[in-house]
């Protein structure tokens, strides 16, 4: 099977989806599938006179000067595979081939519907996003990354639901435990000390990602263990992501806790990895998530996980997590003290639980698809 995957934009910046693309890319060969990559060039946006013009500029790189390419990539193909929803524009350029189009969440069209609290979205984004849905509609296939991805795209009634299918993520990349010393070295390079145990988040500075929840739960952690006379649970606090907001920084600085907060971007992979395994535990109170990676990376490093009680965060996280209410950080405070005497045990029972999300289960439900593409395919004809 001759399979075209039409991947995004690198300046773009979207690492998981580049993840995503880099995965299939190594794991279908394995399961005899011929790949060739489709992605646009950055041709015009270095021409961008200013911050402001980027967008634009990016936009002829990725929905005029690509398409003539994308063509005639797809010609060779018995099945392309578009492995983000975000550029479902592309469907109507290549579905004279059977088509697959990878659905990781549909928030964004919700938040385009008015359905998203706090999120506002402008004209053209609500064009965009109706672009991207109409897309959805034409490919043969719509390949969900979640139960909760598959439940949300039927209620919105974007497509038929005979062509919505599941098509579980895995990992991403290579996670697994790293050895002890080679964890705390790097740790050490990333400012990082053994004698301050700490809390870690993985996320974007997003209303969803919930970052207020995992600092006011650092801080009720503290002023407990100071309120019952004993040494905190964790000392510190990480954030892999974007610096504090301003009304973040000023919470911490209030709480006398901003000199135990660190923020660490532009981590390699192993950096990530070690980040992962030198953690107490991940709090990733996320309140909406396609997928909700962070949860099977950090098990699949040996990181106990305190995650929201929520899809899909609570069908993924299994035995290996603990689950909390994402809104209350006392709560999630008093989850993470009574579960420290099975920290061990959260570690095995997440690691048991990250090995049924592998790189090779997910190329393989996914050839499962381009299947079910092909035979929709030849149907209409």
């Amino acid at each position: 099977m001759k399979v075209l995957l039409v991947a995004n934009y690198e300046p773009d910046g979207q690492n998981s989806m580049l993840a995503f693309r880099r995965v299939l890319e190594r794991e279908l060969p394995r399961l005899g599938c011929e790949v060739r990559v489709a992605a646009p060039s950055q041709r015009v946006l270095r021409f961008a006179p200013s911050e402001r013009w980027r967008k634009w500029f990016a936009y002829v790189d990725k929905f005029v000067l690509f398409i003539p390419s994308l063509v005639r990539q797809a010609r060779w193909a018995d099945v392309v595979h578009v492995t983000d929803h975000s550029n479902g524009m592309y469907v109507p350029w290549v579905e004279s081939r059977p088509t697959v189009i990878a659905c990781h969440d549909v928030i964004a069209i919700q938040a385009a519907r008015g359905m998203v609290a706090g999120w506002d979205v402008g004209r053209s984004g609500r064009l965009f996003q109706r672009l991207i849905a109409r897309g959805l509609a034409r490919a043969d296939v719509i390949a969900c990354a979640s139960d909760l991805t598959r439940r949300d795209l039927l209620s919105l009634d974007v497509a038929q639901p005979s062509k919505v299918a599941l098509a579980r993520h895995g990992l991403n990349d290579e996670f697994a435990p790293l050895p002890p010393a080679e964890a705390q070295a790097l740790l050490a390079e990333l400012g990082l000390r053994p004698q301050e145990p700490y809390l870690l988040h993985v996320g974007l500075d997003l209303p969803r990602k919930n970052r207020r929840r995992v600092l006011e739960t650092f801080i009720a952690l503290r002023e407990r263990a100071a309120a019952a006379s004993r040494p905190a649970l964790v000392q510190r606090l990480v954030f892999v992501g974007p610096e504090l907001g301003p009304e973040l920084a000023q919470l911490a600085q209030r709480h006398g806790v901003a000199d135990r907060i660190t923020t660490l971007q532009g981590l390699s992979h192993a950096e990530i990895r070690a980040a992962y395994a030198g953690a107490t535990a991940l709090l990733f109170p996320s309140l909406q998530e396609g997928f909700g990676w962070p949860v099977i990376e950090a098990q699949a490093c040996g990181c106990p996980v305190f995650t929201s009680d929520l899809a899909p965060m609570n069908e993924i996280g299994g035995e290996g997590a603990v689950y909390v209410d994402p809104d209350d950080p006392v709560a999630m405070a008093e989850a993470i003290e009574q579960a420290t005497p099975r920290l061990a045990e959260l570690r095995q029972k997440g690691l048991a639980n990250a090995a049924l999300y592998t790189p090779g289960q997910m190329a393989a439900a996914n050839v499962a698809v381009y299947r079910m593409a092909i035979e929709k395919h030849e149907a209409k004809r």
